[in-house]
């Protein structure tokens, strides 16, 4: 697979090191009061990082979480415990597995990552850290744009799940249908850069898979990460993080450190108006961690809507850019005071199924402003020729 341009990566076994020489984390013991309405509090009253401590795992635990991950992924462990590769059912998967990922590196990543070295380099060298509301499982989009971040947060309807036990399926005799399922929960966004809302519901929640952990760690194997630690979370209303099964009532996610102390955020969270008055962690939390970068990619174009105004609010307060295709933020709730827009590719509508959310402002924004090709499709629209992207920048930094 192609290097991602921050440079190479360090031998296998000594990046699982790495993240805790790396992390120096401060934590606060409190946080602001919250109100029943959920507006942001002000920017002086957040005091620390939310993110838990990370806790090394042990060598065992290492060696059997990473090998599965590679499984998953179709790669070879670097152990010798990884009975499942001898299987002839495994080394089908790996080798389909294999195929459609060479079709979309060549297809999609090795564009997006060029493209993203020369438009995204501003907007990187601002913050580490990634915003990326409505994603699903989707890490790997946002690590091919923007490959030195830091931390990244995530949030879907989707369970969090297991991380599965490869060699723990094949002595259950489950290994074959978990591969299959995993196989094709993956198959449209390796196809078509994004995963369907309705088949997510059955294909990341059913009997053999209960969530998105092995779709995720699908991705971090594949982009050359060590998984360092896995640790399952709540999300308490004030946007703090406590350890599963201590008491604490919130929204139950997952914190994995992984690569060169990397941390990557997963909540099952309702992000609209009604889930966040609710639960107001996740914006509470944005907040702690701004200034970020928003991604926004096949967003079923709630932010349209103004249910979900609260989301959509969060993103324009803490992000200094915001980078989407048009089922995101709608071009008029840019402020051309606050933000400067640049648009990519060709705006051609949204597909079918969301007709109704045509913007006759930005296909007028488009007629009037110069604008280069995109050489890679993204969101709904995926074929190249068709695919639009915005990347809007913050005209005045955020002041944290």
């Amino acid at each position: 697979m192609t290097a991602l341009p921050h440079g190479p990566r360090l031998p296998f076994t000594l990046r699982r090191a790495l993240p805790f020489l790396a992390l120096t984390l401060v934590f606060a013991p409190s946080f602001p009061a919250w109100s029943d309405e959920p507006t942001l509090p002000p920017a002086d009253s957040v005091q620390a990082s939310a993110l838990l401590p990370p806790t090394a795992l042990s060598s065992d635990d290492f060696d059997r979480i990473n090998d599965s991950a590679h499984g998953l992924a179709g790669e070879k462990a670097s152990g010798d415990n990884a009975t499942w590769e001898s299987t002839p059912e495994w080394k089908d998967y790996a080798q389909k597995l294999d195929g459609n990922w060479n079709y979309l590196d060549r297809v999609r990543l090795n564009a997006m990552r060029n493209w993203g070295n020369t438009e995204l380099a501003g907007l990187r060298g601002e913050t580490g850290t990634v915003f990326y509301p409505f994603s699903g499982p989707d890490a790997l989009y946002p690590d091919t744009l923007f490959p030195d971040s830091k931390v990244l947060l995530m949030a879907g309807l989707e369970p969090v799940g297991t991380m599965p036990d490869l060699g723990k399926l094949q002595q259950d005799g489950k290994l074959v249908p978990y591969l299959a399922q995993v196989k094709t929960s993956l198959f449209t966004i390796l196809a078509a850069s994004f995963f369907k809302t309705k088949d997510m519901k059955t294909d990341f929640n059913n009997q053999l898979v209960d969530g998105l952990m092995p779709a995720i760690v699908v991705f971090l194997a594949r982009e050359g990460y060590p998984i360092n630690g896995i640790q399952y979370v709540v999300l308490a209303r004030d946007g703090s993080l406590h350890p599963q099964g201590g008491g604490t009532s919130g929204a139950p996610g997952v914190q994995i450190t992984y690569g060169d102390g990397r941390t990557l955020l997963y909540f099952q969270a309702d992000l609209g108006n009604d889930g966040l008055k609710d639960n107001p962690g996740f914006v509470r939390l944005m907040h702690c961690l701004a200034p970020g970068i928003t991604y926004l990619k096949a967003a079923s174009y709630l932010l349209y809507e103004g249910y979900f105004s609260t989301i959509r609010d969060a993103i324009l307060d803490n992000s200094v850019g915001v980078v989407e295709d048009d089922s995101g933020i709608p071009l008029k709730d840019f402020n051309p005071a606050q933000w400067d827009v640049i648009p990519y590719g060709n705006y051609t509508g949204p597909i079918g199924l969301f007709k109704d959310k045509l913007q006759p402002d930005l296909t007028d924004f488009y007629a009037k402003t110069p604008h280069q090709p995109l050489t890679f499709g993204s969101g709904y629209k995926f074929v190249a020729a068709q695919s639009s992207l915005l990347v809007a920048k913050k005209k005045q930094p955020l002041s944290h």
